[in-house]
């Protein structure tokens, strides 16, 4: 909806949907006693990634966030970018 309001504004709208990526967010992380018993359930397709075999990494995703800032993307709007190796075709 916000595409098709915004598109004559020459606004264009997007979401990228990443799926594994290589980051160091494990890193700054830190547990707090706070949510100690809180579990969320995460379920993740079965395989690997069929298009590298492992995760992507931050510059892929940097270099599509850049593309679609750009003129090369000036006629998009309004989709969804699944940036996964094809994991989300995964069942």
């Amino acid at each position: 909806m916000a595409a098709l309001e915004l598109a004559r504004y020459k606004i264009r709208v997007n979401a990228i949907c990443p799926g594994a990526i290589q980051t160091n967010i494990g890193k700054s992380v830190h547990n707090s006693s706070d949510v100690e018993g809180i579990e969320i359930p995460v379920l993740f397709p079965e395989g690997d990634q069929p298009l590298e075999h492992g995760p992507g990494t931050a510059e892929q995703v940097a270099d599509l966030a850049a593309f679609l800032a750009s003129d090369s993307s000036s006629h998009i709007t309004g989709t969804e970018i699944f940036i996964d190796g094809a994991e989300s075709l995964l069942t």
